[in-house]
């Protein structure tokens, strides 16, 4: 095994992820309708998640069920506790499933608390939806290699979660009448790679998210996915909510009022 592989077995195993820097059209500085790009690299490493057993432990069963990094697995297993604490009562809704890894980290934190608010799962099981024009890479269909048997067997046989419903098809047009008509929520990730798609969601979910509700933008600021780094732009300077920009990938949408 070469040197460049045995160091990448140490991350891996550790969860610490080394990409690759990205490079668009020959340039590592590069914009892209507007929007700048660069390689980032920041410098602090607290890594609260290497003693966290239960954390650790739930990672370990599900991170060949994601493509998200064990930071942004991690933030959602702290979220889903920050809001348990504001209101046990708030369900959790996650669009853009796939095999169901972080569904996973979520319930089992769900079950590690205790709690009965319900998780739901929105999936089309069919790949990306919505692609359009705000989009400068996705053009629908990427990501179809899942099915719901595959997220099934993460939330009974490794998360422990019994709370949960899966809504197969396009959220929120044919599986948002499945959601209880009074339901409120705490947190949303929202994890579907496109403009349209995600605007939807943050519409639908917006006024049944209670105050200090959370909603979490996955791939923002990654190049592949514009459409939602321009969504989360658009939104950054209502007065209604506050916006965070993680390096990790992450944008974090906090409703204030």
């Amino acid at each position: 095994m070469s040197l460049k592989k045995i160091i990448h077995s140490f991350f891996n195993k550790t969860g610490i992820y080394i990409g690759k820097r990205p490079v668009y059209k020959g340039k590592a500085n590069f914009s892209i309708d507007g929007l700048h790009y660069g390689m980032s690299f920041p410098s602090a490493n607290y890594a609260p998640w290497l003693g966290d057993e239960a954390f650790m432990h739930i990672y370990s069963q599900i991170k060949k069920n994601t493509l998200v990094d064990i930071y942004r697995c991690y933030e959602l297993w702290q979220l889903v506790a920050k809001i348990n604490s504001l209101d046990q009562h708030a369900a959790i809704l996650e669009v853009g499933v796939w095999r169901g890894g972080t569904a996973g980290i979520m319930a089992h934190q769900m079950a590690k608390l205790k709690s009965k608010a319900n998780l739901y799962l929105a999936d089309t099981f069919a790949g990306v939806a919505k692609a359009g024009a705000n989009d400068s890479f996705y053009t629908g269909g990427e990501h179809s290699d899942t099915s719901q048997h595959i997220v099934e067997d993460v939330l009974k046989n490794k998360a422990g979660y019994p709370y949960y419903k899966i809504l197969k098809g396009i959220f929120p047009e044919d599986t948002a009448n499945k959601i209880l008509p009074n339901e409120i929520f705490g947190l949303c990730h929202i994890d579907v790679d496109v403009y349209t798609s995600a605007k939807d969601i943050l519409e639908w979910v917006w006024d049944r998210l209670i105050p200090g509700g959370v909603i979490v933008f996955d791939d923002y600021g990654f190049h592949t996915c514009t459409g939602v780094t321009k969504l989360v732009e658009e939104y950054r300077y209502y007065n209604d909510r506050q916006i965070i920009h993680n390096l990790n990938g992450h944008a974090i949408m906090i409703k204030i009022k």
